[in-house]
């Protein structure tokens, strides 16, 4: 049994069958989700981007997910990184961004696996994101440049990143706990 630490940015295993995890996998790679490991009061709590923007969830929500934990391997007050990821998550224009998957997801995964087309690559950063934005700000907010800001952050990028280093793979709340 692992245990999860306050700020541990956990990668979510794209999952499922078919058509949706074949594209998935394809487009961008093994890990299709991230979040951010909170802890307030002794209560564990996931934040994360999902379909209404910019949430705070129940880890036992993800229960037998697969996932990779990354922890920060910087010396930094976690106390910041949750105070700037409760003010992210309490601003009611955190919505969950659509048009960024249009814009600059799509764009990025077809530069990458097409690179000698002419795709423009647009990053603007506002306050609706995707979840790998969302743990992105909260770090960037947090002065900690644990991915680059010019290009719309992807969960795979996470596990490059020089700020966070691997530690534990397995099933959410089953091999990996609080």
């Amino acid at each position: 049994m692992f245990k999860l630490q306050s700020c541990d940015v956990l990668l979510f295993s794209q999952e499922g069958s078919g058509i949706k995890k074949i594209i998935g996998r394809w487009g961008v790679g093994k890990w299709g989700h991230v979040a951010m490991v909170g802890n307030t009061d002794n209560v564990p709590i996931l934040f994360e981007s999902t379909g209404r923007g910019a949430v705070i969830h129940s880890l036992e929500s993800n229960r037998g997910r697969y996932v990779k934990v990354m922890r920060l391997n910087v010396n930094i007050i976690y106390k910041v990184l949750l105070s700037t990821a409760l003010n992210i998550v309490a601003d009611p224009h955190s919505y969950y961004d659509y048009y960024c998957i249009v814009r600059s997801r799509i764009p990025r995964v077809l530069k990458t696996k097409f690179p000698w087309l002419p795709i423009p690559l647009k990053y603007h950063r506002d306050a609706a994101m995707i979840c790998s934005e969302l743990v992105a700000e909260i770090f960037w907010r947090a002065s900690i440049n644990i991915l680059p800001k010019n290009i719309v952050p992807l969960p795979g990028d996470f596990e490059f990143s020089q700020f966070l280093k691997p530690v534990a793979e397995g099933r959410l709340l089953v091999d990996i706990v609080v």
